[in-house]
């Protein structure tokens, strides 16, 4: 069940997203957390990585992994590189980059390619709709990137 405003549940009719896994890949602590608990309220199955390499290691434990929802600029391993490891391991993975440094120029690729770019700050309204539009889209892979 979905909680409305009001308080009353609803059946949620996309109610397979309470089988999707999502992976969430973000340095900052407090933004990590709160993009986790917008997608478990909504009804996700939440995994958190705090950079690129800690990520890799969640999803060789992971059994089942759908999304990616990855900043491009982090510490040790960013967004990119990560997308290109998860292209070759799990290739059927989906990927979403999120960021607040537009001038970047991994950003500003990414910001290009419709439906893989989530721009920071944003509302958990923009969030879910970013996570179902990545859901309801054929998934052909990311289109290559500049290194």
């Amino acid at each position: 069940m979905h909680k409305q405003p009001d308080g009353g549940n609803v059946e949620r009719s996309d109610a397979t997203c309470r089988e999707q896994t999502i992976l969430v890949v973000e340095d900052a602590d407090p933004i990590r957390k709160l993009v986790c608990a917008m997608l478990s309220q909504d009804g996700y199955q939440c995994l958190e990585a705090r950079d690129g390499t800690e990520a890799l290691q969640v999803v060789e434990r992971a059994p089942e992994l759908h999304l990616v929802l990855t900043d491009v600029v982090m510490p040790h391993m960013g967004g990119a590189e990560l997308a290109r490891h998860l292209s070759v391991l799990r290739p059927e993975v989906r990927i979403i980059f999120m960021s607040g440094y537009t001038e970047d120029p991994t950003v500003r690729y990414v910001e290009q390619i419709s439906g893989i770019y989530l721009p920071k700050p944003f509302t958990a309204s923009a969030l879910m709709s970013k996570v179902r539009e990545a859901f309801e889209q054929p998934w052909n892979g990311l289109p290559m990137a500049p290194r």
